[in-house]
């Protein structure tokens, strides 16, 4: 199978001078072929095919997530091959649509980050139903991998620009803020996702909770601020927690317990729209560790205090 390589006309810069240009790799039209070609194969044959094949073509990505058994893995192969059928024309027309919507939305964030060049290998393929955008290291390299099967499923109805605008900010915040080690740590994690969420709300003026991703899987503000008090207390216990229970519990979508799933990325809006009130968007990008830890800490005790203080 020949990977396509195509590269991002949105490289250009504004001024019309030409910074180096991010290689754009497209895997969306080799899974409809294979999607295709493998259709009457007995499903453990297709399921192995796929991982053999699609290993070669994007090296790292294709495998079990951490903790998952390769059980599980060829699970979620079968259900994306068998279900693709359905989401077939939503996912056509995101392949279709998505380089323009790339490249608008570069320009879009260089009026607020003139200076902003993407240097990260950008991805775009059938991301097995894991995501729809975000950067990931694999293999001791970093990508910004954006998935066309979960765009199609949840960015359908005009919020394709603050979504990649909390991406892209990810990849700027990231030339100043490096990942915690470990990446798990539940204070790095508030300021990345909080700062990605706050940056696509300051430029996009007006968006909503469904614009910003709050409402995903099921919306989040309602439930937490039901029991903010709690949810700030619990935040300030886990604070330094390095786990990845503690972290899938805030941040992921199959997270479990007393809030709804993701609810780390409202929690960290809301304190980064405290450290807002102080700083610039330019200058929350610029903060490193130290900066951002003092913040976020002053945020999260200025909020507590608030709504009463912890028992």
């Amino acid at each position: 199978m020949r990977r396509s390589v195509l590269f991002l006309l949105a490289g250009l810069a504004l001024s019309g001078a030409a910074p180096a240009r991010a290689p754009y790799h497209a895997l969306t039209h080799d899974f409809e072929r294979f999607h295709d070609r493998t259709a009457e194969m007995p499903e453990a044959a297709r399921v192995a095919l796929f991982r053999k094949s699609f290993d070669r073509l994007f090296p790292g990505f294709y495998e079990p997530s951490p903790g998952q058994s390769d059980v599980e893995f060829d699970r979620q192969v079968a259900k994306a091959l068998n279900g693709f059928a359905a989401i077939r024309p939503q996912y056509e027309r995101v392949e279709h649509d998505f380089p323009a919507a790339y490249a608008k939305a570069m320009e879009h964030f260089r009026t607020f980050f003139p200076g902003f060049r993407p240097t990260l290998p950008v991805w775009f393929i059938h991301s097995l139903g894991r995501m729809d955008g975000g950067t990931r290291t694999i293999r001791g390299t970093t990508y910004l991998v954006f998935g066309a099967d979960v765009i199609a499923r949840i960015h359908s109805d005009g919020t394709i620009g603050p979504f990649l605008d909390h991406e892209l900010f990810h990849v700027e915040n990231g030339r100043w803020f490096k990942d915690c080690a470990p990446e798990t740590t539940v204070w790095c994690a508030l300021w990345q996702e909080g700062g990605a969420t706050y940056a696509a709300a300051q430029m996009n003026p007006g968006a909503d909770d469904h614009a910003l991703m709050l409402d995903q899987p099921k919306p989040i503000r309602a439930a937490v601020d039901a029991d903010w008090r709690a949810a700030l207390c619990t935040t300030k216990r886990d604070f330094d927690a390095d786990t990845r229970d503690a972290y899938s519990g805030y941040f992921l979508a199959d997270g479990a317990g007393r809030f709804p799933a993701r609810w780390g990325y409202y929690v960290g809006y809301r304190l980064l729209q405290r450290v807002g009130e102080h700083h610039s968007l330019s200058d929350i990008d610029h903060m490193d560790h130290r900066a951002a830890r003092a913040a976020l800490t002053k945020a999260l005790d200025a909020a507590i205090a608030e709504a009463g203080g912890c028992a």
